[in-house]
């Protein structure tokens, strides 16, 4: 019977509309490896995930996986990998090329997203909604969230990855460890954590490609080519300690305006995709039918529809967030629960699945585009509709809100250092990309925020818009 290490298996490719080939080379340990993993139940239900949720309410071909975005990012990790050890044989980086390390780090890569949930977003609000409800102490804490439960299940004695990794001579905790931490601790960590890691080279790509926006274009092949390896100083929160010096990557300057193109993709995604007013109402829809479901299952209400054996029933129910629950759930199983609650269920599942599966939107309000740029109408408004709707709110009327920063939130997740985009000069000095004098994006604590209601019921709607004319508005 052939190993995984390339005695006597075959080389095995993907086709990728971003990548083209997608090559597992018989010969490579490590690529026979990856080609295990892929084979494996935890990752084969990526394939049953959508990368963008619901965002095929407003694209209708934003329909790719989170499998095809994973294998994407194994060959992201991939070069990132040749790039090190490129740097590391020119002498620009000290040390030895450390393989093992690298490989651990192409399979954190290749398994990052295993334990994402159906409808990722709104499956990820309503869970801490529903802890917040049934008093389970800061329901932010409380839950875990997608890494958590993918570095569970890499570390899963009884699943298929563990053993494939320690048949590579790799632990599984090495590879969890990776996935956990939000802080890269050296170069090869950086290919799963940093500002230009694997997961968001492809992401970036492929969701503008499979939703066909035409904002946020990526030079991608010529940031590669000028990618770098540097020492960034990272200032401890004590300010008394020494300075710590990690390696992490970096642009050649004639790279910084491909580089701030590179943050800029991510922004438009954002206001263009990610934010879109529609999908979010989706999301709301799908996130209150999540939040009744648990609801009726706490009361030890009967759900017409679904069987008291159902995978949503189980893991809505009181200490029902398992690893063997959550294995079962994957969009296909949400949409045979929308599709037999819309056929068979009664009351506000019904109400809510039925909406769902034939795209009838609530009716929204949109703060910002109500008022642009008069903020004190704005916290008016939204102190109108919470003081109307305060008893609704969460039933039958939906509050969302969001904020999103040009550089701050997205290029430098908290100020760490392995999370801000560093431009290389040729003498080696390094200059965060904003800190240029004429840099087009600037280091700003500016936020842009996205404030919306949504209502199921036209009273409402017509409620709340009497209420925008109240305070000097007009009527949507």
């Amino acid at each position: 019977m052939p190993d995984r290490h390339g005695n006597g298996s075959k080389t095995e490719r993907i086709r990728d509309p971003l990548h083209d080939m997608i090559v597992f080379r018989a010969e490579e340990p490590l690529d026979m490896t990856a080609w295990s993993l892929l084979e494996t139940p935890d990752f084969q239900r990526l394939r049953r995930i959508k990368q963008l949720g619901v965002s095929e309410f407003v694209y209708p071909s934003a329909t790719h996986t989170r499998f095809a975005h994973s294998v994407g990012v194994f060959h992201n990790a991939r070069r990132l990998v040749r790039i090190i050890e490129r740097e590391i044989k020119l002498k620009r980086v000290v040390g030895d090329f450390d393989p093992h390390r690298a490989g651990v780090a192409v399979l954190a890569a290749l398994l990052h997203d295993i334990g994402h949930g159906p409808f990722s977003h709104a499956f990820e609000e309503a869970r801490k909604s529903i802890a917040e409800e049934r008093g389970d102490g800061n329901a932010k804490a409380k839950i875990r969230k997608h890494e958590a439960f993918t570095a569970e299940m890499v570390e899963d004695e009884k699943g298929a990855i563990a053993s494939i990794l320690a048949e590579a001579k790799v632990e599984a905790k090495e590879v969890a460890d990776l996935i956990r931490a939000e802080t890269a601790t050296d170069m090869y960590h950086a290919i799963v954590s940093s500002s230009f890691d694997a997961d968001r080279l492809d992401y970036l790509e492929r969701d503008r490609y499979m939703t066909g926006v035409g904002a946020g274009a990526i030079d991608i092949e010529w940031l590669m080519d000028n990618v770098r390896v540097a020492e960034i100083d990272v200032s401890p929160a004590d300010a008394e300690k020494d300075a710590i010096y990690r390696h992490s990557f970096c642009l050649l300057y004639k790279a910084r305006d491909a580089a701030e193109d590179f943050l800029l993709a991510r922004y438009r995604l954002y206001t263009n995709v990610y934010f879109h007013k529609a999908t979010r109402g989706i999301e709301q829809l799908v996130s209150s039918l999540f939040r009744e479901i648990a609801r009726q299952v706490a009361a030890g209400t009967e759900i017409k529809g679904l069987d008291a054996d159902n995978p949503v029933i189980r893991f809505f129910s009181p200490n029902g967030e398992t690893l063997e629950n959550y294995r079962l759930l994957d969009d296909d199983l949400i949409w045979g629960a929308i599709h037999s609650l819309a056929r068979s269920g009664d009351g506000m599942c019904n109400a809510l699945a039925s909406r769902i599966l034939n795209r009838k939107l609530p009716a929204c309000v949109d703060v910002q585009i109500t008022f642009p740029s008069d903020v004190e109408r704005q916290r008016r408004l939204k102190h109108r509709l919470d003081e109307s709707f305060k008893a609704d709110l969460g039933k039958t009327v939906f509050r969302d809100s969001a904020k999103l920063s040009l550089y701050g939130a997205i290029g430098a997740d908290d100020n760490r250092a392995q999370k801000r985009l560093m431009i290389q000069f040729a003498n080696g000095d390094l200059k965060e990309i904003t800190d240029f004098v004429d840099a087009t994006i600037a280091a700003s604590d500016r936020e842009r925020p996205f404030e919306r209601y949504y209502f199921l019921n036209e009273a409402d709607c017509k409620k709340a818009h009497e209420a925008i004319e109240a305070i000097g508005g007009k009527r949507p």
